[in-house]
């Protein structure tokens, strides 16, 4: 019991994390960044189960190398982050599907909230807290250099660190959602509360506390009916998270 309330307190400090993150991504228009680079995670989670170590480590830290190629290439060579992003998306795609066994791959793809350990959920809470906290620290930076880049540079706000920090973010916010919804359906977090939200909501703060409230009930919905059924708590996440979606489109600001 004790082991599904710290899993479910997880399941909240992760969708929020995702759903602060998730507006972000909406406003800078990086939603297939993040969908993109949540398949990066998949070698380093291979080699944790390989070498065995934490997975969820293995996927942060080649994350962490992920988004540090993608900002520096991206940097000297001026390629669009999505080229820079896609070339390592599929190439990480490859190498993991390669190194691990095929019912782990499942598990990696769709995520399974059974086998999330104490020692995973409590990373997990970490994680998430150590994300608003950084958002909340940098939160004018990165929304001048989101919403008015023309502003950020007159206040002296480096664009190219702000993006870097971001993709820091978005790694760690992948790495601590993947074991509840895999590397395939990371965008039931990441994206689609923060794309409902963006419909509904008329004020910058309402948008994000939404996104939060959304990734939430989501993801929360996804763990209780997963229980009752033989359903992947990723794939219900997926489809309640969707369902959102459809439903606020007729309330989309016409201009």
């Amino acid at each position: 019991m004790e082991h599904v309330i710290l899993i479910s307190i997880a399941g909240i400090f992760v969708a929020t994390a995702s759903g602060t993150i998730g507006s972000f991504l909406v406003l800078r228009k990086m939603t297939l960044i993040s969908d993109a680079l949540s398949h990066v995670a998949l070698p380093g989670i291979a080699l944790g189960i390989l070498l065995n170590f934490e997975p969820l480590l293995g996927g942060l830290g080649l994350l962490f190398i992920a988004a540090f190629l993608i900002w520096k290439i991206e940097e000297k060579t001026k390629l669009a982050v999505e080229s820079v992003t896609g070339v390592l998306f599929v190439s990480a795609l490859a190498i993991g599907t390669l190194l691990i066994e095929e019912h782990e791959l499942l598990e990696a793809f769709f995520g399974s909230v059974e086998s999330i350990t104490l020692t995973e959920a409590m990373l997990q809470i970490a994680l998430s807290l150590v994300i608003v906290g950084i958002m909340i620290k940098f939160w004018k930076p990165l929304l001048l250099t989101s919403i008015a880049p023309d502003l950020g540079a007159a206040e002296k706000i480096s664009r190219s660190r702000m993006e870097f920090l971001l993709l820091i973010l978005i790694a760690l916010t992948i790495t601590i959602g993947i074991s509840f919804v895999g590397v395939l359906l990371m965008s039931a977090l990441l994206i689609i509360p923060a794309a409902t939200a963006r419909n509904i909501a008329r004020s910058l703060t309402a948008f994000v506390t939404l996104s939060i409230v959304l990734a939430i009930i989501s993801l929360g919905s996804g763990i209780i009916i997963s229980t009752f059924t033989a359903v992947n708590p990723g794939i219900i996440t997926t489809l309640v998270s969707a369902g959102f979606f459809v439903l606020s489109l007729p309330f989309t600001k016409k201009s």
